[in-house]
């Protein structure tokens, strides 16, 4: 899948039995409906699908390839772009750990903030060698 903010291939990697498709170029992430929830062990799904599309985003969605909608992810100030197809979220780098202050408990805050900084410190020192 084609990342939709550099366009780079993107990598599947798993945390807590979730899938996140990963851009190692610009570190953003793609997560399905329902994916983002999951990994911050909220307790219900958020339904994006009666979303206005007010707000049009200039990237498209990597999955069906339609123009995306920007809106601020639910109780947080964080402008995500959001499919209104199906409802798949994209986090430019640092959004899910900022999302993850406001809507989880601490410990899974910081498992999220050590999965996300050893990914980046792998990469750098992958790309180093």
């Amino acid at each position: 899948m084609l990342c939709p903010a550099c366009k780079e291939q993107m990598i599947i990697l798993e945390f807590k039995e979730v899938e996140i498709d990963h851009c190692f170029s610009c570190h953003g992430v793609w997560l399905d409906q329902g994916e983002l929830e999951a990994l911050l062990d909220m307790e219900e799904i958020i339904d994006f699908s009666d979303i206005p599309d007010t707000k049009k985003s200039k990237r498209k969605c990597p999955r069906c390839n339609k123009k995306m909608i920007k809106l601020d992810f639910p109780e947080t100030q964080v402008e995500v772009d959001i499919c209104p197809i199906d409802s798949g979220i994209w986090l430019d780098r640092g959004e899910i750990e900022l999302i993850a202050q406001q809507k989880t408990s601490t410990a899974m805050l910081q498992k999220i903030k050590e999965f996300f900084l050893d990914l980046y410190k792998n990469h750098l020192s992958d790309k180093e060698a």
